[in-house]
């Protein structure tokens, strides 16, 4: 048996990015508006209804950035990635993380 099968099985990375502009944040989606847009072919209702995750009636209030990023981490934690540095380019501020390759390994060269 080859000695490279029972090797550390390697690296996968994650890169994401946030764009840390100062920028006002996007509207909230609006069935009314939806509806307008499609030249009334569909109701808000209709759209409201089809769309439930999209169109909440219940306005959230928003959760602060902070809080936003570390539920956000800790999800990425539970999958097995760890944060290992961050960096600024431009207006995107960068995550990279790393976890032990899961899976089948890719073929080595001799």
């Amino acid at each position: 048996m080859d000695d490279r099968q029972h090797a550390d099985p390697g690296w996968e990375y994650r890169v994401i990015h946030i764009d840390v502009a100062d920028k006002a944040p996007p509207p909230r989606p609006d069935a009314s508006e939806a509806s307008e847009r499609l030249g009334g072919a569909l109701s808000p209702e209709f759209i409201a209804r089809e769309f439930p995750d999209l169109y909440k009636r219940q306005p959230s209030l928003p959760r602060h950035p902070a809080a936003q990023l570390q539920h956000f981490l800790n999800l990425l934690g539970e999958e097995g990635w760890e944060l290992t540095q961050t960096a600024q380019i431009g207006p995107l501020l960068m995550f990279f993380f790393k976890r032990p390759r899961r899976g089948e390994r890719r073929a080595q060269p001799d």
